[in-house]
């Protein structure tokens, strides 16, 4: 068993809080006693229980930090580039898996309220809900959304403008002379979701292209999703020119459907998708992707939430950055529909 401060004191013939106070280079130890005392800590590795510490001070140097799905292959990127921040200033970073379940997300929201983190950073999902405004009610609590919106109050938040996103991503294939433009998304209760839809109508709005709804597919958000929406179209006879999938997993599935189907990318359908990540750099042809700043989002997020935590408060409480489009191989000029 590793050692304790207690073990420490009595090899050492002194009371805990010496040992303590030399440990920590406080005032009020002798000379050779401090000496002494470090003499063994060196000899026997002692380390000191940081949570402990912190939970004494109300300061544990730990942030959580909330994810709904850890499957989604932007959050690495996200994840590293907080951790990065993090670790930069003294600060571990604890990974929480909510699974979209708003009860575990409560749970772990609990951790901040009872000083066991410092403070949280909250990524994607719904809009936020009661658990996460009774949290920012509370002036001791540190919190920051990440793609993630609080209508009822301001929290610090930083977000990618998900509905120009997917603007760029519809005129895009509008601008190669498609008007037929088929949207695989995932569930619009989700603020992300919602944001894109209305970035692809309002890009056939102001293009004068009526919308049709049955080119609106809504699923799960899964590879095999964007597979099965490719045949849930074909199925009502449907045939757009074009497809723009809201994420990389549903554009995978898109496109391995297609293939299937004994189509051709992008000689029979245009595909646009969106998130640069690993999955979208493996799809063959190359992919035409809506990029967002990932690492400078994650970067944001850390430093704002540290921010909080010594008193200052962001310089923007609502930072938005902006997505670019990488034009690949899965898209190229149609003279007219298929």
């Amino acid at each position: 068993m590793p050692l304790t401060l207690k073990d420490i004191a009595k090899i050492a013939g002194v009371a805990e809080s010496t040992v303590s106070r030399a440990i920590n280079n406080k005032p009020g130890v002798g000379e050779e006693t401090r000496k002494k005392i470090l003499k063994i800590v060196e000899e026997y590795n002692f380390q000191p229980n940081k949570l402990a510490q912190g939970l004494a001070k109300k300061q544990t140097h730990i942030l959580a930090l909330l994810l709904p799905d850890l499957s989604n292959p932007n959050y690495p990127t996200i994840i590293k580039s907080i951790e990065e921040v993090a670790n930069e200033n003294g600060y571990q970073v604890v990974l929480c898996n909510t699974d979209n379940n708003p009860e575990k997300e409560k749970g772990y929201l609990e951790l901040v309220e009872r000083n066991q983190v410092d403070g949280a950073i909250v990524v994607g999902g719904e809009l936020a809900d009661r658990h996460i405004l009774n949290l920012a009610l509370n002036k001791n609590a540190s919190l920051v959304l990440v793609n993630r919106l609080c209508e009822e109050l301001t929290i610090p938040t930083v977000l990618v403008d998900s509905a120009r996103g997917a603007y760029l991503a519809t005129e895009h294939l509008i601008d190669q002379g498609i008007s037929e433009i088929a949207l695989i998304m995932g569930l619009d209760r989700e603020f992300l979701e919602s944001e894109k839809l209305e970035g692809y109508k309002q890009a056939l709005t102001d293009n004068g292209i009526e919308l049709n709804e049955k080119l609106i597919v809504q699923t799960e958000g899964s590879r095999e999703a964007g597979y099965r929406a490719f045949l849930e179209l074909m199925k009502k006879g449907v045939t757009p020119g074009g497809f723009f999938a809201t994420s990389d997993l549903l554009a995978a599935g898109l496109v391995e459907a297609i293939k299937m189907g004994g189509y051709l990318i992008p000689e029979d359908f245009s595909v646009v998708g969106y998130g640069d990540s690993l999955v979208s750099s493996i799809i063959t042809p190359p992919l035409t992707v809506v990029a967002e700043p990932l690492t400078r989002l994650g970067k944001l997020a850390a430093r704002n939430l540290i921010n909080l935590l010594n008193g200052k408060q962001p310089a923007e409480i609502i930072k938005v950055l902006n997505p670019s489009i990488k034009v690949r191989n899965s898209s190229t000029p149609h003279i007219k529909d298929k």
